[in-house]
C-alpha cells in the first residue's frame, strides 16, 4: 500500500494519523487509524476477503462499521481514493 499517499490524504482531510499497519505478506492487508476533533476512525483493507472497511471508534477497542466496499477489482490508487471520499465526508 502507498503509505505516503494515505498519510497525504488524511492530512488533506484534516485528520491526524495515529497508527498505520501494513501486512503485505498477509493478503496485502493494512489499516490506518486517524483522528479528527477527538473522534477516531479506522480504514482497513482486509485483503483475504477483499473488503475495504471504514469504522468509527465508539470506545477503546470498540469499532462501529460505517461503510464497506468490495476491493477485489480496486487498484491501490482506487482504494486511497475511496478512503478520501469517506474521510472528506466527516465534518
Amino acid at each position: 500500500m502507498k503509505q505516503d499517499r494515505l498519510y497525504e490524504t488524511a492530512k488533506r482531510c484534516s485528520f491526524t494519523v495515529i497508527l498505520f499497519t501494513d501486512h503485505p505478506s498477509f493478503f496485502s492487508s493494512w489499516s490506518i487509524t486517524v483522528k479528527k476533533n477527538e473522534n477516531s476512525y479506522m480504514l482497513e483493507h482486509e485483503g483475504r476477503d477483499s473488503w475495504l472497511i471504514f469504522y468509527r471508534e465508539m470506545a477503546p477497542n470498540k469499532l462501529e462499521e460505517i461503510d464497506k466496499k468490495s476491493s477485489h477489482a480496486m487498484t491501490d490508487d482506487e482504494k486511497v481514493d475511496q478512503c478520501e471520499i469517506w474521510l472528506s465526508a466527516i465534518a
